[in-house]
């Protein structure tokens, strides 16, 4: 007798089917059986899938000219309120705008504008809180005139000390 180390694939795989092989057998006589009932069953199922498909896609096919009248009929009443939203908006904004417009109106009667700061019109509306020395002196400065007397003004700036260049 010889003594086998490996043993064959052939082997191998009998003894698999030997610890398992009723199992196997009853699988497969069970799938013998019943393959014409799931093969039935299958064909029926597939058969009315189709069929609610059909049926399904007849109707869509039927209701298309009425979906798209709806569509369209939706997005002009959509138009509409946008179109009317918009113009309210517009005359809001006009009206925003004349408020402002009569405020900054309002302000500007109030206010005396165009007049000199501290000239004899000024003078004459609101009483002396200071002295008449200060007075004097401010009635005549315009701060956007300048002031001659007042103020530092620094020296020409050159790039010789002594003004020698060119």
């Amino acid at each position: 007798m010889e003594y086998v180390d490996n043993p064959s694939y052939f082997q191998t795989v009998w003894a698999l089917i030997a610890s398992v092989g009723w199992y196997i057998v009853g699988l497969l006589f069970i799938l013998y059986h019943t393959y014409p009932y799931i093969q039935e069953k299958y064909k029926s199922w597939r058969f009315a899938r189709n069929q609610h498909d059909s049926v399904a896609f007849g109707k869509k096919t039927d209701e298309l000219p009425q979906l798209s009248a709806n569509v369209e009929l939706t997005r002009q009443k959509m138009q509409e309120a946008y179109n009317k939203n918009c113009a309210l908006a517009q005359v809001k904004k006009e009206e925003e705008k004349e408020k402002k417009r009569q405020k900054v109106l309002k302000f500007l009667e109030n206010k005396n504008v165009g007049i000199k700061l501290g000239s004899a019109m000024d003078d004459e509306k609101t009483t002396p809180s200071t002295s008449t020395k200060s007075r004097l002196l401010k009635s005549e400065y315009s701060p956007l005139m300048g002031d001659n007397s007042r103020g530092y003004r620094p020296p020409k700036r050159t790039c010789c000390k002594k003004g020698g260049c060119g």
